[in-house]
């Protein structure tokens, strides 16, 4: 069964009805769940989408995700971050690139360990990364090829 990471980019745009990727949010969303995908994403996500969608729309927002994690339809495994998985992103944060938020960083480190190639997310720093960002469209979700 094919794993996809979960953004904070993806995760505002389907919650936020006024977010510019919404639709596309949804129909990813859509993709996603007809092909049984796992949804998997870290804590550190959902503290930041959480605090993204107050801040940008308002606490009904963040609650919407919240009760949409707690209902487990889909069911999206949340991994706590680990101390390798900090020091890993910090050699991603202190690289050439620029304006990479930490939490990117995590991400990048997480999905490595966890060989996730696949990503629903609207941040292009993740192709950049050598993520396959996922759109809906149904070949997006084939496996990687070297």
């Amino acid at each position: 069964m094919n794993q996809v990471f979960l953004n904070s980019s993806y995760f505002k745009a389907l919650i936020d009805d006024f977010d510019d990727f919404h639709k596309e949010a949804k129909d990813i969303f859509s993709l996603l769940n007809e092909q049984k995908t796992q949804l998997v994403t870290t804590n550190y996500i959902i503290d930041e989408t959480l605090t993204l969608l107050r801040v940008k729309r308002n606490l009904q927002s963040a609650i919407k995700l919240r009760d949409m994690i707690n209902a487990g339809s889909p069911t999206i495994t949340i991994y706590r971050v680990i101390s390798e998985d900090d020091a890993d992103a910090w050699q991603w944060f202190v690289s050439d690139w620029s304006r990479l938020s930490f939490t990117d960083c995590v991400s990048f480190a997480v999905m490595k360990r966890l060989e996730i190639t696949h990503v629903a997310t609207f941040d292009q720093h993740f192709k950049r990364a050598g993520f396959i960002i996922v759109k809906p469209a149904p070949n997006t979700l084939q496996k990687k090829t070297e």
